[in-house]
């Protein structure tokens, strides 16, 4: 396979038709902000969708092998051949039909029977019913975990910079709302 270079955003009824019928995923990044927020916020390069490891390869399957790339190591992609994923590998590529572009990174998120745990640090968990909101039956990545996510890094990227803001600015706007409709 030629190197692939470039990604190409997609948007959810696309992800909706590449992973049927598997439907155990959330939005995940800068598009899932939009979707909570009900506009666009920034350009987006990618979209990302995040999957509880204990669904990984049902997951994966959907997709087919053959589009199926482990990040593993960051930064070197190794085609996927349909064996248990590593638990070492957190972020995986997927291609389009052709083979010619990027169109969605799967973030994978530990988990159990019950909770899900943060990767930097297992001692951080919080349970399977809190990490994901839905909107108009999509499922969402809960915006705290975006925001913790994006947050904890040594040096962010603008694109996290700008949806940390947005998260801040929009939730306050939203939350002063909520308590202005309660008093009345």
């Amino acid at each position: 396979m030629d190197e692939i270079r470039s990604w190409k955003t997609v948007e959810v009824n696309q992800i909706q038709e590449l992973l049927s019928p598997f439907n155990r995923w959330c939005l995940c990044g800068g598009k899932s902000i939009d979707l909570l927020l009900g506009r666009n916020t920034r350009e987006h390069g990618d979209t990302d969708i995040g999957v509880f490891r204990s669904d990984l390869e049902e997951c994966l399957s959907a997709i087919g092998k053959d589009r199926v790339f482990l990040c593993d190591p960051p930064g070197q992609h190794s085609q996927w051949d349909g064996t248990p994923v590593p638990n070492r590998v957190n972020d995986i590529w997927i291609t389009s039909a052709d083979s010619k572009q990027w169109v969605v990174q799967v973030l994978v998120f530990s988990d159990d029977d019950e909770f899900v745990y943060y990767k930097r640090n297992k001692a951080m968990r919080w349970s399977k019913e809190s990490h994901m909101w839905h909107i108009d039956d999509i499922a969402i990545l809960n915006p705290l975990i975006t925001f913790l996510y994006k947050t904890n890094r040594k040096r962010m990227e603008e694109k996290d910079i700008q949806d940390v803001k947005v998260l801040i600015e929009e939730l306050q706007q939203s939350h002063a709302l909520d308590v202005a409709t309660r008093r009345r």
